[in-house]
């Protein structure tokens, strides 16, 4: 069955795709656990989707940011061209008039943002404080299975979650923000965090405020140019549909939770005449580490945040970063240029331990990066770039063309070429590993509009590393490809009911450590990848179905291929002031290498998903109440139970059973 199922999905789902960027919240759930990506870094997508739905974006104020995911660096740019050259948008209607826009753009946009006519001066404090949203956030969450961690007494405290947010938030204006949150597993007024909650951060942040582009204290990100010299956040999405121009947002808030790639401290941009924009920054942040006993040096830097054992309490805050710098870009018409330099001295030296892959990792307490980034709208075509330089002769560069053929086809290519000493501890930008560095690739992205209103979309990215890295002691190479299929149609009398079939395919072809090879024998092997997922949404009114099926396929050098299998079934629905969401998941994978990502709802800060691998099933339920859209009290159940297992986890993770259930419980207030 698991070998025939790719066949099944064809037949099933003959013609189908990814509409013209992500429009929905499972859209974005979807795409992150495609990329394995961390959980702060999803929930500033998930903070930027709330917003735009809470406080809806004003189409016509060209200085406001408009997330990707909505529209694309293309697109943005010519709804600011048509601005400028025809005034102030005045209907829907018109937006369609805009160069590269259509009805499901424009269908798509309804949803997050306004026509209105922008205020010829900032609001004053008094309108911000009576028209901006006050939201709290309080939740928690605990496994009912005692973990090995617990029963045990390793673990400091008890096995809950809990967490707090408040925020004032007034568009683009004004933010302010307090947060506080503790592990599972983490003292609590007691033991090592006598103090209550293991994070505690917040921001004061003043934007969009005339000559005052925006002023912040206290945490938050910096994004310039396409990510090469300075991004901290959510790395690069590899795919937004075809697009692979980004737009840096420059200074803006951090996630309320992250404990790892964030700046602390103050920064301040401002426009000047001429075009001209400059930003200043300083920034002192704690990260945890671990400290050689004998030589006080810093051996690595850790990112998870957790607290809970001795060892990880020991590395708690151990290595001071202070980090200061600017930004310096001019902005004319159709063009872009900037530079962007920046200083990063740590308190102790950092020295990781030798193995044979990290030979050019970084060393030594201090690092500095310049960069410039330029982008260029000619007609239909966006050329964007950008140029780094480290400490001790580190090069980095990347270079783009995207060509924006009509409203529905666009072709984007993209070059990228990181040196193996180039080191930057805050880019973020296109590539496979986290980090700029030894790799080199291009990307070909094509999105189209096939016969049937069938909308196309395929990436192909082909990488290698000229030097060894983690987990592959040789050069190697490798390709990535992906082709998504799809078909949305409105039914029903009042066209309000709609149905989309999707296919999607994706082949990873890729280098890694034989596993079969003996310690002191330095051999590697090629490995393929294929993951095949078929979907049918159906949505009504009030009610909303989704049938997933998925299909995996892994084979390692000349090794038998090993499959899997995922059946899941969602359902939606609201009645009066409640709210009901569950899934039920079937799955069939013999090992991790065979896994299946599956994205799923969850509470606030709480969303994600997880790769399925072994043999079982996974449900959730979700209830939600909402008094008069002001408090909310939402609860979530959910277990994954295994028939080939009898324990679930491993370390001190480890739970003496087949299955894990977990209970979240959250009430949010807004006013």
């Amino acid at each position: 069955m698991r070998s025939r199922l790719p066949f099944l999905l064809l037949l099933i789902l003959l013609a189908v795709s990814l509409s013209a960027g992500a429009q929905s919240l499972d859209d974005i759930l979807e795409r992150s656990v495609e990329q394995d990506y961390d959980d702060e870094a999803l929930q500033e997508l998930i903070d930027e989707y709330s917003d735009a739905l809470e406080q809806k974006v004003n189409l016509n104020d060209t200085a406001a940011y408009i997330p990707e995911w909505l529209l694309s660096p293309f697109q943005h740019e010519l709804l600011r061209a048509y601005i400028f050259q025809h005034g102030y948008l005045l209907s829907w209607e018109e937006v369609l008039m805009v160069n590269g826009f259509d009805s499901l753009t424009v269908n798509r946009l309804r949803q997050f943002c306004v026509l209105e006519k922008p205020s010829s001066k900032p609001p004053s404090l008094r309108q911000m404080l009576q028209r901006g949203t006050h939201n709290l956030v309080v939740g928690t969450s605990l496994s009912v299975e005692q973990a090995r961690g617990y029963n045990e007494g390793i673990y400091e405290g008890k096995p809950y979650r809990l967490y707090g947010r408040y925020r004032f938030k007034y568009k683009d204006h004004i933010s302010f923000q307090l947060s506080s949150e503790k592990d599972a597993g983490e003292g609590f007024f007691y033991g090592s965090r006598k103090q209550g909650f293991d994070l505690y951060s917040g921001h004061l942040m003043v934007g969009n405020m005339g000559w005052l582009k925006s002023a912040v204290v206290g945490r938050y990100r910096l994004q310039f140019g396409q990510g090469l010299t300075l991004w901290s956040g959510s790395r690069a999405f590899l795919g937004w549909g075809a697009a692979g121009m980004r737009f840096g947002r420059g200074v803006c808030a951090s996630s309320p939770f992250a404990e790892s790639d964030y700046l602390q401290g103050t920064a301040l941009a401002v426009n000047l005449p001429y075009g001209l924009e400059l930003t200043a920054f300083y920034s002192y942040s704690l990260h945890d580490a671990s400290i050689d006993s004998a030589t006080s040096v810093a051996t690595s830097i850790g990112s998870s945040g957790y607290h809970r054992t001795a060892s990880e309490i020991a590395k708690r805050s151990t290595l001071g970063e202070h980090l200061y710098g600017g930004n310096i870009q001019w902005n004319r018409k159709a063009f872009h240029i900037g530079v962007t330099a920046y200083r990063t001295y740590f308190n102790r030296q950092v020295q990781p331990r030798s193995y044979v892959y990290n030979h050019y990792a970084f060393s030594g307490n201090s690092n500095t990066n310049a960069g410039l980034d330029f982008s260029y709208r000619w007609r239909r075509l966006f050329f964007y770039g950008e140029g780094s330089l480290s400490q001790g002769g580190g090069r980095a560069g990347l270079v783009g063309v995207d060509f924006w053929i009509n409203a529905t086809t666009s072709l984007s290519l993209l070059y990228r070429n990181y040196s193996a000493k180039y080191h930057n501890l805050h880019a973020s930008t296109w590539g496979r590993q986290s980090l700029p560095q030894n790799e080199s690739g291009f990307r070909l992205a094509l999105q189209t509009r096939l016969p049937l209103q069938v909308e196309m979309l395929f990436q192909a990215d082909l990488y290698r590393h000229p030097h060894l890295r983690y987990g592959c002691y040789s050069p190697s190479e490798g390709a990535n490809l992906r082709t998504e299929l799809s078909r949305l149609f409105s039914v029903g009398s009042d066209k309000r009911q709609t149905l989309r079939l999707s296919l999607s395919h994706r082949y990873g072809n890729f280098m890694r450590n034989d596993s079969q090879a003996s310690s002191n024998e330095y051999r590697v092997e090629t490995c393929n990848r294929h993951l095949l997922y078929g979907d049918i949404n159906y949505q009504l009114r009030h009610l909303a179905f989704r049938t997933r099926v998925g299909w995996s396929s892994f084979r390692s050098g000349s090794g038998s291929a090993t499959h899997g299998v995922v059946l899941l079934q969602d359902v939606q629905a609201s009645v009066a002031d409640f709210s009901f969401a569950g899934r039920l998941a079937l799955f069939d994978a013999p090992d991790y290498d065979a896994r299946l990502y599956v994205a799923e709802r969850g509470l606030e800060y709480d969303n994600g998903g997880t790769s399925l691998y072994g043999k079982g099933m996974r449900f959730y339920l979700i209830a939600r109440y909402n008094l008069k859209d002001r408090l909310t009290v939402a609860l979530k159940y959910s277990v994954t139970a295994y028939v080939d297992r009898e324990t679930v986890g491993s370390g001190y993770e480890l739970i003496d059973k087949p299955y894990r259930q977990q209970l979240r419980l959250q009430l949010r207030y807004r006013w």
